[in-house]
C-alpha cells in the first residue's frame, strides 16, 4: 500500500512538473495556475488579460498604466473603447476575451498581443466578436514593457514632408 501511495505521489509530481515545463515554454498558453511561468511571452499574455479585466470593470484609470509613466495621464481610455467599438464604454458589455497570438520581435524591444472580444452592444442589442491587436515596446531587453494602445488607436496625421 505503501508502495502504491509513493509511486502515485511521484507519478503526480512528474505529470505537474512536465505539465508547468510545457506551460512555461509555450510562453504561458497553457493555465499556469496564477504562477509566473512563460517568461516575457508569459507576461504579455497576463498583462494582455489583466488589461481587459480593467476594461470589462470600467477601470480606466488602472487601463491606462499599462502605457509608459509619462503617458498615463494623457492616455484617454475611455475614447480609445468608444473609438475601437463605436459606442460610448457604459453601452459596451466585454463579455468574454482570449488570447490569440502572443510573439516577440527578433530584436526583443517590440511585441504584440492578438485577442478576441466577445461583446454585447447594449443600446443595440447585438453581440459581436472582435478581434483586437495589442502593441507593446521597451527600450532595452532588460527594460519592462510598456502598451501603445493609445498610438495604434489614435487617428493618423500624415507627414507635411511626405507626398501623398
Amino acid at each position: 500500500m505503501k508502495k502504491l501511495l509513493l509511486v502515485l505521489a511521484m507519478g503526480g509530481a512528474v505529470g505537474a512538473t512536465g505539465y508547468l515545463g510545457v506551460a512555461h515554454f509555450s510562453g504561458g498558453a497553457f493555465p499556469t495556475f496564477g504562477l509566473p511561468l512563460g517568461g516575457d511571452l508569459g507576461w504579455l499574455r497576463r498583462t494582455s488579460l489583466d488589461f481587459w479585466e480593467d476594461i470589462q470593470f470600467k477601470d480606466f484609470a488602472r487601463a491606462a498604466t499599462y502605457h509608459a509613466a509619462d503617458r498615463q495621464d494623457d492616455v484617454d481610455i475611455a475614447y480609445l473603447i468608444e473609438r475601437l467599438f463605436g459606442v460610448k464604454p457604459e453601452m459596451l458589455d466585454i463579455m468574454s476575451y482570449e488570447i490569440v497570438l502572443a510573439e516577440v520581435d527578433s530584436t526583443g524591444l517590440r511585441a504584440r498581443v492578438k485577442t478576441r472580444l466577445k461583446v454585447k452592444l447594449l443600446i443595440k442589442e447585438i453581440i459581436k466578436e472582435r478581434e483586437v491587436m495589442l502593441f507593446f515596446h521597451r527600450e532595452t531587453v532588460d527594460s519592462p514593457w510598456y502598451m501603445e494602445l493609445e498610438t495604434s488607436l489614435r487617428a493618423l496625421e500624415s507627414d507635411p514632408d511626405k507626398k501623398h
